[in-house]
């Protein structure tokens, strides 16, 4: 790809969710992040920041290449940074079906980027189903009504499966967040971690403030829409 940068992290990144996880799945070690600056499918993320806490921040993002280093990774404040994973490829097809974002929420964004005596930079927090809303907006604009298969309007949003530790957030794995429903309507239904930055949250700081996303992938959603798949897709989970 061009346009980036191989960004290789120190130890410290290396979280508990992180390490519980890698303890599940021996030999995934390697941990090199990508600096992007590449089309807005592969930095969605960093739109997908600005949706979650009603913010203007552009935040820095890196671009996993492998499930370890993305686990492993943690959401930075200063500078605001994001981390994005793109996996689950469809049967027969090296397009992935799902993106994985971790963000911070808008709490821990104004605790960290307030500046006294001025607004606060973010205006509160949406969820992972809004976050998959402005995708369609995003990823129709780019197709011609006439070159649709599936009517943007039709698609259905269910609520967030949502969890507030790590692990729960990576079981179960992969996770499908497009599917049609019995009606035939195409359905996205986002997996969802909420840590608020909160003081009665039983966990440690460092883990509190985070919103992580498991998305259905803008490319694979594209392909949906323009009906380019012969693999029906799965059920939404």
């Amino acid at each position: 790809m061009t346009g980036m940068i191989i960004w290789v992290c120190c130890s410290r990144n290396i979280d508990v969710q992180g390490a519980w996880f890698l303890l599940l799945m021996p030999g995934v070690l390697g941990f090199a992040a990508i600096a992007v600056a590449g089309d807005w499918h592969q930095n969605f993320c960093r739109q997908a920041q600005q949706v979650i806490a009603g913010t203007e921040l552009v935040a820095e993002l890196h671009l996993h290449e492998d499930m370890g280093s993305f686990v492993k990774s943690r959401v930075g404040d200063m500078p605001l940074t994001v981390h994005a994973f793109f996996s689950n490829p469809a049967p027969g097809s090296e397009l992935p079906r799902t993106l994985s974002c971790k963000m911070r929420t808008a709490g821990r964004i104004n605790a960290t980027l307030a500046t006294p005596g001025k607004p606060t930079p973010t205006t509160g927090e949406t969820d992972c189903a809004f976050v998959h809303r402005r995708m369609v907006e995003r990823v129709a604009a780019d197709i011609a009504p006439s070159a649709r298969k599936i009517d943007p309007a039709s698609i259905l949003y269910a609520e967030d499966d949502t969890t507030w530790t790590g692990p729960g957030w990576l079981e179960p794995w992969p996770w499908h967040a497009a599917g049609f429903n019995n009606t035939g309507n195409l359905t996205l239904r986002a997996r969802a971690l909420y840590a608020p930055d909160a003081w009665w949250l039983p966990m440690p700081d460092a883990f509190k403030g985070n919103y992580y996303c498991h998305l259905v992938a803008p490319g694979y959603l594209e392909a949906l829409i323009r009906g380019d798949l012969t693999v029906s897709a799965p059920q939404p989970q």
